[in-house]
């Protein structure tokens, strides 16, 4: 509010001068093609949200890696809990995060630049030639292994991502069939030095409304399983392209919706081109409890299971074949 008011009373005092007012300035996240950001050269900008930046930018061996900027200032700090649990995952080798190459502040912002990865898997589904957008079965089941395994490398390190969601999947820049989980803005350390941490009498709403667990919903803190819960909406939606909700954005609404998939004789449309498998999984998520440890070997082992009866073992990724 307070940058609007200056911005109107710029407009202002320019009107009554009859001075055109100066072009606004850019935020300090914002860079040209060409600009050096610390040892970093700007290539060009992949994307921009309400937190910052990303770049692609190169070193002086012409390396390319993705550069993530906020501004130093920001009331809210994401870049932090992205360095931290990068250097977390790279310090125990997780192959399903990016490596962190350097992190510093130039130019009034606070940078890390990492591994440079392709395209999300929620842009790779809306990019199918079919009507609906959604992945075919083997490859959704081949990217739901990879997304459990993902995060079961997280959680046993001890952080919850509370954003997990395609949008935040992607597939490596030269490596098609391997799969990156990013963005770790939302992420919370679950345990502590005396194990998980005591849940808080009430959270906050955390995350993305459409991929939301119940837990978020009701405000009950996070744990392990509600990172699986969000991730069976997302494998969902791989496979059928949509869910019920994603066109409602009232929460109770929305979470109505959400109680009524576990209802057997309401749940036909929510799982209506996917195996069994599914409803299993949920069932499975669905009761576990705040300090429960996941069996994620299970739950991959019935995925892999699911695609060696379908023969699906030699299935290749639709985007290796669009």
């Amino acid at each position: 509010p307070a940058l609007l008011s200056i911005g109107r009373m710029a407009a202002a005092k320019s009107t009554r001068t009859g001075v055109p007012a100066p072009p606004p300035t850019p935020p300090p996240t914002s860079f040209n093609d060409g600009e050096m950001v610390g040892d970093w050269t700007i290539e060009s900008k992949l994307g921009e949200g309400g937190f910052g930046a990303v770049y692609k930018v190169f070193n002086k061996n012409k390396q390319y890696y993705a550069l993530k900027v906020e501004d130093e200032k920001a009331t809210v700090r994401i870049l932090k809990m992205d360095v931290t649990v990068l250097c977390e995952m790279g310090r125990k080798r997780a192959k399903h995060f990016c490596r962190l190459r350097d992190t510093g502040n130039a130019r009034g912002v606070n940078f890390m630049v990492m591994t440079l990865v392709g395209q999300s898997l929620n842009d790779l589904r809306r990019m199918m030639p079919n009507s609906v957008k959604h992945f075919t079965l083997p490859c959704a089941l081949l990217i739901g292994v990879q997304c459990i395994e993902a995060i079961e490398e997280l959680h046993s390190s001890g952080f919850l991502h509370r954003d997990i969601k395609g949008g935040n999947f992607t597939i490596g820049r030269n490596t098609p069939k391997f799969i990156y989980m990013i963005d770790f803005g939302m992420c919370r350390k679950f345990v502590d030095k005396e194990g998980v941490r005591r849940p808080r009498w009430s959270s906050g709403f955390r995350g993305t409304l459409q991929y939301a667990p119940i837990s978020c919903h009701i405000q009950r803190e996070q744990s392990r399983k509600d990172d699986l819960e969000s991730w069976l909406y997302t494998q969902v939606e791989f496979t059928n392209g949509d869910v019920p909700w994603r066109r409602n954005n009232k929460p109770d609404e929305v979470l109505k919706m959400k109680m009524d998939i576990r209802d057997p004789e309401k749940n036909g449309t929510f799982y209506a081109s996917c195996p069994r498998l599914y409803i299993e999984t949920m069932e499975y998520i669905d009761g576990l409890f705040y300090y429960d440890v996941p069996d994620y070997t299970k739950m991959i082992n019935s995925f892999k299971t699911c695609i060696i009866t379908n023969k699906f073992e030699n299935a290749l990724y639709d985007w290796e074949t669009m």
